[in-house]
């Protein structure tokens, strides 16, 4: 991987499957990711935050349909006995490589074939403005929100609008909250979510990315069970030729979820 773009791509907070040296991270990961945050953090647009707030109303009064940012009550069996969602639920295993050393092409390329669009990796970052220091969590310059990947996302499909949701740490709120998002999105909307990781040698790592670096790194989420307990994903960086370590990641993997939420921590998920 290229230490070089370490300089130009955190300026920009642009996010690649990006490898820094070792030994750069304290034990308090998310004061360090604080220490070190170059993304610029656009505020959510006032369609995004209202979007944000119907989605999560309707994760415990009904099944929405998204179609064109527009909330419906169209709760049926699919909800589970009292609304509730089921233990368990995963969508198409898609797993694709990524052609290039850029993950977030790849993952939005997963994540739109999972609800039936095509696009390919290249069309994908053109859509994103993924340039070489890869694909931005925001200030990406896309339209209408400046948040790259829920923007592609949506110009693509009326399946679900998908909505940043910004991590600064694990807390339990945190976590509570991105659980109900993921049974939302996979149980109900029938939609994976998209993760931002920010892995750092003293924290939680996806499994097979080496724990002695940091590593930025877009990835499909495609389902959960244990009630969202555990995360169900595919990693991009499996047969991935420009990875030099590729060979130990799986194509599919789950973790506790708690560590999701921390490996995404100083950037988040798109839902």
């Amino acid at each position: 991987m290229r230490n070089a773009i370490r300089a130009i791509g955190l300026t920009t907070a642009l996010v690649i499957l990006l490898v820094l040296p070792a030994g750069v991270a304290s034990a308090d990961d998310s004061a360090w990711k604080a220490a070190h945050d170059t993304d610029p953090h656009l505020p959510l647009t006032p369609q995004q935050l209202q979007m944000t707030a119907a989605k999560r109303a309707a994760e415990t009064q009904f099944v929405p349909a998204f179609m064109s940012g527009t909330p419906q009550s169209t709760c049926g069996a699919s909800c589970g006995g009292g609304g509730s969602y089921p233990s368990s639920a995963s969508l198409v295993a898609n797993q694709s490589p990524q052609i290039t050393s850029y993950c977030g092409p790849a993952a939005v390329h997963e994540a739109l074939g999972a609800v039936g669009v095509s696009i390919s990796q290249s069309a994908a970052a053109s859509a994103l403005h993924t340039t070489t220091a890869g694909t931005a969590w925001s200030g990406g310059g896309t339209s209408p929100s400046g948040y790259p990947v829920p923007d592609v996302l949506n110009s693509h499909q009326s399946s679900n609008y998908y909505v940043p949701q910004p991590v600064a740490s694990a807390t339990s709120s945190a976590i509570s909250t991105y659980e109900g998002d993921l049974e939302m999105d996979i149980s109900a909307i029938r939609a994976p979510l998209i993760g931002d990781a920010w892995e750092v040698p003293s924290g939680y790592h996806l499994n097979g990315h080496p724990a002695d670096r940091t590593i930025f790194h877009w990835f499909e989420i495609r389902g959960y069970y244990g009630s969202g307990g555990t995360t169900l994903y595919e990693d991009s960086v499996h047969g991935a030729t420009s990875i030099s370590w590729s060979g130990s990641v799986p194509a599919y993997s789950s973790l506790p979820s708690y560590q999701i939420v921390s490996i995404v921590g100083g950037r988040g998920y798109v839902w």
